[in-house]
């Protein structure tokens, strides 16, 4: 596989230390660790290789895999969440929340000025916040199938509107592409618009497409 190829793969992931799974493509294992999302979309997913869609130590483990192939792969911290960071834990005054009509508690993951933060801790009257992704500093384990290489622009076209989390149908006319998108929040169809757009242009390059 090269840089800018568009893959179906199948995965699961774990911590290596624990074997605790955090992520999966399969619904029904979701479903048997106690991970599982109502709304989460479930089955093979579509990547762009090279764009980051998936942590660097998998990309890289796709970038030697063929078509057809499973791989176990152990993933240092990295290349999968980052190292952790001590400058990334920080204290806050309990009443700051207080004002908000928050009320923190160990465990709870919360936006902080639009960065998330995990409470670690509250006594004294202090807040005890580590911005650090929950993952920083674990080896992580992922079994993974390359399942197929898309090839073909239409398909290639659907698995942007996917990851950018559009809902939408493509369809071809003489050679134009026309992208229609659903459920938009009114006022935001410009915006999304151009991102795609823009995503369909870096990956698809000398594309025709239009936007009903």
């Amino acid at each position: 596989m090269e840089k800018g190829d568009f893959v179906t793969i199948n995965y699961t992931a774990s911590v290596k230390d624990t074997g605790k799974i955090f992520d999966t493509t399969f619904e029904e294992v979701a479903k048997k660790e106690g991970i599982h999302t109502q709304n989460a979309r479930y089955g093979p997913v579509t990547i762009v290789l090279g764009a980051r869609h998936v942590i660097r130590g998998l990309e890289n483990a796709l970038l030697t895999m063929d078509v057809g192939e499973e791989k176990e792969v152990d993933i240092e911290p990295e290349k999968a969440f980052g190292k952790r960071n001590s400058s990334l834990i920080t204290t806050i005054p309990l009443r700051e929340f207080r004002r908000r009509g928050l009320f923190p508690r160990a465990g709870m993951r919360m936006e902080i000025n639009n960065r998330w933060a995990t409470v670690r801790r509250v006594s004294s009257g202090r807040v005890i916040l580590d911005f650090n992704h929950p993952l920083s500093g674990k080896v992580v384990h992922y079994s993974v199938q390359l399942l197929d290489r898309v090839d073909n622009t239409k398909e290639q076209i659907e698995a942007i509107l996917t990851l950018s989390g559009v809902q939408g149908a493509v369809t071809e006319k003489e050679g134009m592409f026309l992208i229609s998108m659903e459920n938009l929040k009114k006022g935001t169809e410009k915006k999304v618009q151009r991102m795609v757009k823009r995503q369909i242009e870096k990956y698809i390059p000398e594309l025709e497409i239009s936007f009903s």
